[in-house]
């Protein structure tokens, strides 16, 4: 296991509920820049980490796999619930649980290992099994992370290009995303192929859980059969479907919002 490299948003302690965010492949922390201070501004004291590879965390060749990650996040919260507060459930410790992408399918992981971690589950577009081209993915890493040491500007450019709904910064903030990652150890473990049963974990989950996905048509990687079995898997799920792509929180950062207040306020606590 390893201790993460972390961002946090809102005070600890004082009986704030924790959320804990998890980023997708090649991201950080980083990625979370509007959604973490939204998330502390509703009672949060928000924790995001660098998954291992991503960000500030240590560098691996191996261990890239969701299980593995999750067994570091899990090390990460609670070294940081002994060193903020003393008065958070240690059974369950993190009230909201944000997985975008990878980052689902590390929350899926570390629920399945540890079924009380979270008292509710977001999980944002995560990939299906059936629709990754791991050569493609692996290739495709590569080529933006050498661009974004080579020509960051460019690639900056052509991100803003590309993604006219971005805000202004969130460019600039994939593109150090980009830099930060160890582009060669996550393209050798993708190009190895991750195996996971989306559906099999998700139904696993004995917990609210909020399924926010991006339009199949704007490029979720949530399609077809796999999108149908993971909405069919969720036992205590809520669907919502925004007009976005696949980085939901980048690209309707507002409709994300207002579908986890009316989620929150609808599932226990």
């Amino acid at each position: 296991m390893a201790l993460l490299a972390t961002r946090t948003w809102g005070q600890g302690g004082g009986g704030r509920p924790l959320a804990l965010l998890v980023h997708g492949i090649t991201s950080s922390s980083r990625t979370w820049w509007r959604l973490g201070p939204a998330l502390a501004e509703r009672g949060y004291e928000v924790l995001a980490v660098d998954l291992r590879g991503h960000g500030g965390s240590p560098r691996s060749e191996h261990g890239l796999g969701p299980a593995d990650l999750a067994a570091d996040v899990a090390e990460t919260v609670a070294v940081h619930l002994d060193a903020s507060r003393s008065d958070g459930d240690a059974a369950t410790p993190v009230d909201l649980l944000v997985g975008h992408s990878l980052g689902a399918l590390v929350s899926l992981a570390l629920l399945a290992s540890r079924p009380r971690f979270a008292r509710r589950l977001l999980l944002e577009d995560p990939p299906g099994p059936l629709g990754i081209d791991w050569a493609e993915l692996a290739a495709g890493i590569e080529y933006d992370a050498d661009r974004a040491h080579r020509d960051p500007a460019a690639l900056k450019a052509d991100l803003e290009r590309e993604n006219p709904s971005w805000p202004a910064g969130e460019a600039e903030q994939r593109v150090a995303d980009m830099a930060d990652c160890d582009a060669a150890a996550i393209a050798a473990a993708v190009r190895s192929g991750i195996p996971f049963d989306l559906a099999g974990l998700a139904a696993a989950v004995q917990l609210p859980v909020l399924l926010v996905l991006a339009d199949e048509a704007a490029g979720s990687s949530l399609v077809g059969a796999d999108r149908a079995d993971l909405v069919s898997a969720v036992r205590q799920g809520t669907v919502r479907v925004l007009p976005a792509g696949h980085s939901v929180h980048r690209e309707a950062l507002d409709a994300y919002l207002l579908a986890v207040d009316e989620w929150l306020a609808a599932v226990p606590g």
